[in-house]
């Protein structure tokens, strides 16, 4: 019975740190994440004229604990949690705001560890340094050997911060540490479905199906090593291709065709940028300049700033001058740039 009511006691006084502490937390977290989820942000680390931006970031995700999981914790690991259910447990707890950044390609947690060892919004923890679940020759491969490196038996891989925010509504003495995880999109596939298949203590597997994951671990980490060479190659491309009018409009030809007009494109942008090129009978490099002029990108953008007060994206961009394609003549040119941007209003 005295049992229960400290557990009431300890959750009410739970829901109220989260709606004083760590819900304002996360808000302000995700004000300063947002920047960095946009291409532009990455342009800094563009290897050469008409390379493709980055834009390592696929997704973020965040959460706020729920109360019974931060419960089995305390209970989980009482060398960590002394006092058991109290507010001291909660200061102590550096998980109750989780955020989790998936990068496409593995060279690319090199990217995401910069930016928060030197970021303007985040500080990291000096009490508990990075930790990557990683083998260490793939550390030394990333130029990530300065992390902590650590293993687990049945081969997740992440790397893991703890951070704090260095301005915030909520005090300073109150401000939470909290968990950033940052892996691949590969890595993210394998935890998701070892989360689901073993994660609970009841349903963890038995030695065999233990090997199984070790082996699948390895597997995933081959693949990674994989798509990332090709990622590698395909800015190394870019870099140094060179093309003709003739030359069909590719990946590794495209970025350098729109810096020609100075678009700066992202990586993930090059797939929406050629379908809708091809979709509207632009093929060739030269058929992209026949309507890609200066004159025209110009109008396009001075039309938008005055209706929007903004310039267009780099897809809006495209796509207004795809359907410009059969134009010839100024005055329905401006017509349907200004249909097209009132319509996207």
């Amino acid at each position: 019975m005295k049992t229960t009511f400290k557990l009431k006691d300890f959750i009410t006084k739970y829901r109220e740190y989260e709606t004083r502490i760590l819900e304002p937390t996360l808000r302000e977290i995700k004000v300063g994440l947002k920047k960095i989820a946009k291409p532009v942000y990455w342009n800094k680390y563009t290897t050469g004229y008409g390379v493709a931006t980055p834009s390592p970031i696929k997704i973020i995700t965040s959460r706020i604990k729920e109360p019974e999981k931060v419960v089995e914790k305390i209970f989980r690991k009482p060398e960590l949690f002394p006092n058991k259910l109290s507010v001291d447990s909660l200061s102590k707890m550096h998980d109750t705001i989780g955020i989790r950044v998936i990068v496409y390609f593995s060279s690319q947690l090199s990217l995401i560890d910069r930016e928060l060892r030197n970021s303007s919004f985040i500080e990291l923890d000096e009490d508990t340094p990075p930790e990557a679940y990683f083998e260490p020759e793939k550390l030394t491969g990333l130029g990530l050997s300065h992390l902590e490196n650590k293993q687990k038996e049945s081969g997740y891989s992440s790397i893991h911060y703890m951070a704090r925010l260095k301005k915030s509504s909520v005090p300073k003495e109150d401000r939470p540490v909290f968990e950033i995880q940052v892996r691949t999109l590969a890595q993210e596939l394998w935890s998701e479905l070892e989360h689901v298949l073993c994660y609970k203590p009841e349903t963890r597997p038995n030695l065999s199906a233990k090997r199984r994951f070790q082996i699948l671990s390895k597997e995933v980490s081959v693949i990674d090593d994989h798509f990332n060479l090709l990622y590698e190659e395909l800015m190394y491309s870019q870099k140094n291709i060179a093309y003709k009018d003739t030359d069909t409009l590719t990946f590794e030809n495209t970025p350098k065709v729109l810096s020609e007009i100075n678009v700066n494109c992202a990586l993930t942008e090059l797939n929406p940028i050629l379908k809708t090129l091809f979709s509207n009978g632009i093929k060739t490099v030269g058929d992209f300049f026949r309507i890609a002029t200066h004159v025209r990108v110009s109008t396009i953008r001075n039309n938008y700033i005055s209706i929007r007060g903004h310039s267009p994206g780099n897809i809006e961009l495209i796509a207004l001058l795809s359907i410009l394609n059969q134009i010839s003549s100024k005055e329905p040119e401006v017509e349907r740039i200004k249909a097209y941007i009132n319509l996207k209003a």
